[in-house]
């Protein structure tokens, strides 16, 4: 497990994880941010007596990984009402230009976009990755006093979570810089505690000693953690408040005194009640659909699985005066069209808290359409549970061709490639339809997506692929419904070193496949590096005017591929900041051009090794200090990463 960090004590400082690849168990960072003012002004609800925290049940896991409790309206108007008279920078106004993020097993798929606002980020990553935005909203303020600032510094939106920070380090990773990568980095991480609570040091279920303060002197006390959220305020923050800290309020307590899962708990409390959840409640497990998604045959039976976290206070059984079943909702007991009121009954006979509980049902639609179904679990004869938003989008369709992806396997083992390289794919794919898939007659293609689509990775040599828009038929004389099948392929690498491939099937000439979800990544294989050394062969920066001088520079080779002196994409020396500028250094017997002052002397500098570039420089006629900014780059492929090194000389 891991080790907790020290913190500051006022920040309620973060500590976070960055998991690299698949190894899960390993930590790379820990990170922490700037102390917050306490005082947060006027309060919308009851502040909480210090007799009624409980240091094992912070906030229940129903409130806690409900994405549903705010739109981002609703979210604006909370803005709005924090600062109604902001008319700068606060976070009602505050606008971002934000990344796509695909899918993976701890959040959901962002499309990103121009001009988001921050109640609309927020709502996009809160929904992606199942967290309550009003926890958000709160983490925000706890960390960096966002919510109630209204005059927030850029600085204080660059890390405003406070990931990449850590404590031993006094500047941030730049990496994770931007209002928007901070709260999807901590958003997602509050999944990576829940999904992998055997790496970490608090998991629900577990009783674990928690320190008052980072001085060990301070004392801890054993915490039974009743729940993963609880647990995944911990890892975040790994401090107690003492009872001078819950005696305190808002204010501060003793030299012993923490107050980030303190302010923590003030902050819900007092903005949007009770964080403790109902006596019945879940949260969604997982959603299945006997053939892979939600897109259904009129007149063919599908069968449906919801899997269900019990989160409330009491256990589920499906049996005696009040059994456990999945019934319509939004209105209770609305007439559905494909539904009946009661679809499912809990197959097992009882659920105890924290437990799993299963629901399965078939549906065969009559109908075609679109159908948004709003589902709750019911405890009959008692009470509707706490709803988590449980709303599943079912298509009906007429549409004989569906399938579902089964696997993708990329011959290099994955989508990382050299540069100008190709490398063999293979999709393999389960018919879900009511149609056979035929060679001929229509001919089922792998294409590209959105239909018609020229991709950037095609492979037009050795008649690997028709066309940019059709890359390849099955491999099987023909492919019934149930049954698989595979499509063999070959992709180059992307010109512009990173590339998204949307994949689809289509039916020539009668009708696209429903959308699977197909996507290649591939990338260009990653040229960076790091200067070693630099020397003058005046041996001190005191250059005369015009006066020219030899500049040796050896820089480390720290990317993925091998640099090479001929290849199509020699690496060369390059002015920065901006690239490519004209330099005041530039003399032209020696430079390639007047940016690039010289090729790679070694024919070819694998990863770990060191290259040197040599040329000649002019000093500018203008006394004073000059700083000329150098990065190499793979010409025609790609910039190395800039380092701010800089050939400084003093002109007299």
């Amino acid at each position: 497990m891991v080790n907790p960090m020290r913190k500051h004590l006022m920040s309620s400082k973060l500590w976070h994880y960055r998991l690299k690849s698949l190894l899960i168990s390993t930590v790379l960072m820990l990170t922490a941010v700037s102390p917050l003012i306490i005082s947060i002004g006027p309060k919308a609800g009851a502040t909480p007596s210090p007799g009624s925290w409980s240091a094992g049940r912070i906030i229940d896991d129903s409130v806690f990984f409900n994405p549903g409790t705010m739109s981002s309206s609703q979210i604006q108007d909370f803005l709005i009402s924090k600062e109604p008279s902001c008319a700068g920078n606060c976070m009602k106004n505050f606008t971002q230009t934000i990344p796509s993020k695909a899918a993976d097993k701890y959040c959901g798929a962002i499309n990103g976009g121009a001009n988001f606002n921050a109640a609309t980020i927020i709502k996009l990553v809160t929904a992606a990755c199942s967290i309550n935005p009003q926890a958000m909203l709160v983490l925000l303020q706890k960390e960096q006093g966002l919510v109630t600032d209204s005059a927030p510094s850029s600085g204080k939106y660059q890390i405003a979570a406070g990931y990449g920070c850590p404590d031993s380090q006094t500047v941030c990773d730049s990496e994770y810089y931007g209002f928007f990568n901070q709260v999807y980095n901590a958003a997602r991480q509050f999944q990576v505690y829940a999904k992998n609570p055997d790496i970490f040091n608090f998991a629900a279920g577990r009783t674990s000693n928690v320190q008052y303060n980072p001085n060990s002197g301070c004392g801890a006390s054993s915490v039974t953690m009743q729940n993963a959220a609880t647990a995944g305020l911990y890892n975040y923050t790994p401090y107690q408040p003492n009872q001078a800290a819950l005696n305190a309020g808002y204010s501060t307590g003793d030299s012993c005194s923490a107050y980030g899962n303190r302010n923590f708990w003030l902050y819900f409390s007092d903005w949007f009640g009770n964080p403790i959840g109902s006596e019945y409640a879940w949260l969604i497990e997982s959603l299945s659909y006997s053939n892979g998604d939600n897109i259904l045959t009129k007149g063919y039976t599908e069968t449906i699985t919801l899997k269900a976290r019990n989160v409330g206070r009491q256990p589920w059984y499906n049996h005696g005066e009040h059994p456990i079943r999945l019934g319509t909702y939004r209105p209770e007991d609305r007439t559905s069209s494909i539904l009946p009121k009661r679809p499912a009954t809990m197959q097992e006979s009882s659920v105890n808290i924290n437990e799993v509980g299963t629901f399965q049902f078939q549906i065969n639609p009559q109908t075609e359409g679109t159908f948004v179904e709003a589902l709750n679990l019911v405890a009959e004869n008692y009470t509707w549970m706490s709803w988590p938003g449980f709303s599943p989008t079912i298509i009906v369709t007429s549409n004989p061709y569906q399938w579902r992806v089964n696997s993708v396997s990329y011959g290099n083992g994955t989508g990382v490639m050299d540069p100008d390289g190709t490398q063999s794919m293979v999709v393999w794919a389960t018919n879900t339809g009511n149609a056979t898939w035929n060679k001929t007659s229509p001919p089922v293609w792998l294409a590209t997506w959105p239909p018609d689509r020229d991709s950037g990775v095609s492979v037009s040599s050795g008649g690997k692929w028709p066309t940019a828009k059709r890359i390849t038929p099955f491999n099987e004389t023909s492919v019934p419904p149930g049954s698989q099948a595979s499509f063999q392929f070959s992709v180059k690498v992307p010109s512009n070193g990173n590339y998204f491939e949307r994949l689809n099937l289509v039916a020539e000439g009668q009708n696209w496949f429903n959308d699977a979800g197909l996507t290649l990544y591939l990338r260009g294989k990653n040229y960076s590096w790091q200067p070693v050394w630099q020397a003058l062969s005046t041996g001190n920066e005191n250059i005369g005017r015009g006066q020219t001088f030899d500049v040796t520079i050896k820089a480390r080779n720290t990317g993925e591929t091998t640099w090479y002196k001929s290849s199509s994409y020699p690496v060369k020396m390059g002015t920065s900041r901006p690239l490519s500028r004209s330099s005041a250094f530039y003399f032209a017997p020696s430079w390639l051009s007047d940016s690039r002052p010289a090729l790679l002397q070694e024919n070819s500098v694998p990863p770990g090794s060191d290259g040197t570039f040599t040329f000649t420089a002019k000093a500018p006629m203008t006394p004073g200090l000059r700083c000329e900014y150098f990065t190499p780059v793979a010409e025609g492929y790609q910039w190395l990463n800039d380092t701010g090194m800089c050939i400084k000389i003093n002109v007299l």
